[in-house]
This record gives structure tokens, sequence and C-alpha cells, in this order.
């Protein structure tokens, strides 16, 4: 089929009886194959990356001089180290950026990933993350059940990310954290969550602590699911932490987007609603073509649930991670992979994301520090973030560790209203 031909057969299917009306406007522009992305006076997010101690880097950077060595040989380059990596690949400053995650102070064998908003309660910020540790990831694209267990029969960490619980980890600057220990361990076997509790994300609501989070069982090989949504509540940042009884978002039937795997949490409240943003990974097909992921959105009057999905899901298309904040009354999302990557994106309603600008550098898994925390964005305007948190990757090996990254925003007032439009 011609792509002139193609185009009119999803208008078609749009225009009548295929439900499109129930489509958000990011789908849309995917099944018309509208992904052109040319913004006139476009402006862009900077992220300056940063190590931070505790999470996985056991040095001060600000007083190791070897890490100062390697940080200021791309620092030379006009460009961030991850401009070049990603988009202009550079032998040298590729082999610094490597090497300044190859240093002495990193804790082997061990990864620290995916970590929450960073909340403030007093004069101290708490975080979440997924954190495993063992023997190095056996594989994750190719390799067989014989290769994921050893000879008693047991299962290995597949990948980095495999076997993991939630720690909990506290600093009074945004730099220097200090490991609280574990909130969260997979459960007993045969339970909803027997081999990873990962992912998470915090909500603050109705004086209580809430972590959502991914769930895996056992077998698990990759790519094979189904994964969960769960949540855990507590009074206190420090718990107990008391878990849900069943998960509260699982995949849809085939046929949808989300047919396979549901992960990535993260919250925003709304109108009075809950919305929980996650990621959709699916075995299947939308108008005859590939869509492997999105992020999906359900919304709850309860921080409980239950949590019913929107009919116009997916509301990005691609995405990877999912990496969204609330500005002013609406919600921003990151987009770091798939067929609009590098790209911010915002939707007013917080359903319907449009094109706002080019990225670059975008961060793995980013977290932003909310000011005002969970507040309804409809009563109270959020701010643009000034910080977070992401991890990133240590050469040659699977393992991650936690990174800070400072956001500078060098648009115009004019610019920042005009997301809000």
């Amino acid at each position: 089929m011609t792509s002139t031909l193609r185009a009119i057969a999803i208008l078609f299917l749009l225009s009548g009886v295929s439900g499109a009306q129930d489509r958000s406007e990011a789908f849309r522009r995917y099944a018309a194959s509208d992904l052109e992305f040319e913004l006139e006076n476009t402006f862009f997010p900077k992220f300056n990356h940063k190590l931070v101690t505790g999470l996985g880097y056991n040095a001060d950077p600000a007083q190791d001089p070897l890490v100062q060595k390697k940080v200021a040989v791309y620092r030379k380059d006009p460009k961030t180290v991850y401009h070049v990596r990603l988009h202009h690949p550079h032998q040298e400053l590729q082999a610094a950026h490597h090497l300044r995650h190859a240093l002495d102070g990193f804790v082997e064998n061990t990864t620290f990933r995916d970590p929450t908003s960073p909340i403030r309660v007093g004069d101290t910020y708490h975080i979440w993350y997924s954190k495993s540790w063992g023997t190095p990831p056996v594989g994750q694209e190719s390799g067989s059940q014989e290769a994921w267990q050893d000879i008693k029969g047991k299962w290995k960490r597949i990948y980095s990310w495999d076997f993991v619980s939630i720690w909990h980890a506290t600093s009074k600057d945004g730099y220097h954290w200090q490991e609280q220990g574990v909130a969260l361990e997979p459960g007993p076997a045969g339970s909803y969550d027997d081999r990873c509790v990962f992912t998470p994300d915090v909500l603050v609501a109705n004086g209580k602590y809430y972590l959502y989070y991914q769930v895996a069982t056992s077998p698990h090989v990759y790519k094979e699911g189904p994964h969960k949504i769960a949540f855990a509540w507590a009074d206190s940042p420090q718990g107990p932490w008391h878990k849900s009884k069943q998960p509260i978002l699982a995949p849809s039937e085939p046929g949808h987007f989300d047919s396979a795997k549901v992960h990535d949490p993260c919250l925003i409240v709304k109108g009075g609603k809950y919305y929980l943003y996650y990621k959709g990974h699916g075995a299947d097909t939308q108008y005859g073509e590939p869509f492997h992921i999105g992020w999906g959105v359900a919304i709850a009057d309860r921080p409980e649930g239950p949590f019913v999905k929107s009919k116009l899901n997916p509301v990005v298309c691609g995405g990877h991670e999912v990496m969204i904040f609330p500005y002013q009354s609406g919600v921003v999302g990151f987009v770091r992979q798939g067929p609009e990557l590098y790209s911010m994106q915002y939707a007013e309603d917080g359903l319907n994301f449009r094109l706002v600008s080019h990225v670059t550098e975008v961060p793995h898994a980013g977290a932003f520090f909310r000011k005002g925390h969970f507040k309804d964005i409809d009563k109270h305007p959020a701010e643009f973030p000034k910080w977070g948190l992401a991890h990133d990757y240590r050469l040659g090996s699977g393992e991650a560790f936690l990174v800070r990254f400072d956001l500078s925003f060098p648009a115009t007032t004019e610019q920042l209203k005009g997301l809000s439009q």
C-alpha cells in the first residue's frame, strides 16, 4: 500500500466507526504518520547531570580529583556529553564519559535505579528506588531458560532490575544521600510480587504516604509478562509499609497497546482525581503497524483506587520510562524514545499531549522534585521543576547508579505561558 493510500485508509478509520473519536491527540499523530517535528523558535530544556554520593557511588565528586579530571575533558566541548553520546558520536568524548563511570568508588555488582520523585519532609529529602545485587546479569536479549537458571534450577538475575527490592534514602542537600534500608521486599512464593518489586513512585495524600510500584512473579524471562502495578501505604516516610491485597493495574486484553505489561507508575493530582500514568507494553499492533511502547493513564477518585484506564490511551506514543511532572494546571512529559523521541510534550487536560519543544540529553528514568508536592494542580498551579534524580550505567556493565540533574529552562516568560495555551 502506498503512503498516500495508507494515509487515506487511516483517515477513514479515524473518522468512521473505528472508535477513533476516543483516541488521544498523540495517537492521532501516530496513526496518521504525522510525526514531523519542526518547531520555529524552539527552546531547549537542559539537563546538567551531577554525581551524588551514597547511591551507587561512594566518593565525594567535589573532592575527587580523578572525577574532576575526567569531567574537564568533555566540558571543553560546547555540547553536553549526553548530546554527544546520543547524536554525534565522538570516540574521545565517549571514552571520557565512560571512564568517569568506571572509576573507583562505584559499588560492584549492585544496581541503584528508577528513583521516585524526591519529596521534602521538614528539612529532609526522601527518595525510594529499585536496588538489586549479586552476580552480574546473565543477559537480556538472548539466552534460554537453561541460561537463566543455575545447576540447581535456581533463577539467576536476567537483567539489572531483576530480583529487586525498593529501598529508602534521605538527604539534607539533595547531593549527599544516606540509605535508610529496605522499604519493600518481594512477597512469599506464590504471591503477586514474589520475584520483584521495582520502579516505584511516591504520592503524599490525606496525611499518608503511598508507594506505587511494578511487580513481577516467577518464572519470568526477558520480555515476558505480565507485569502489574501495586501500591503500599504508610503513615511515615520511614514506614512500616502496608501492601495492597492485589495489584491495582494489570495489562489489558489482547488488541490494546498495554496487553503485555504495565510499568513505571507516576502520580499527579488534578481536578480532585488521581491520575496514574504508566508505560504500556503491547504484544499486538495498531492499524497494522507494530506498536510496542506507549504511555497510558488510569484515573481514580481515591489514592487506593479503583483506577480506570482512559479510553484515550495511549496518551503518548513511545517514551520508554514515564517522565512527567505537573506544570501550571497541566502535565509535561519528556519523551526519550519512540516516534517522537527527544521531545517535550504538554497536556492541559492531562490527556491530549501536544509537542512543544525539542529536548536533548534526556535522563534515564528522570524523576523531578515538585515544589508543593502533590497538591491538586487545578487549585494550586505548579511551578516548573529545577532538579531531580535519574540513573545512569557503568561502562561494560548492566549495573546502574543514581545521579542528580539540575534542570535549566532557557525559555522566555511568553514561551512558558505558551505551554498552557
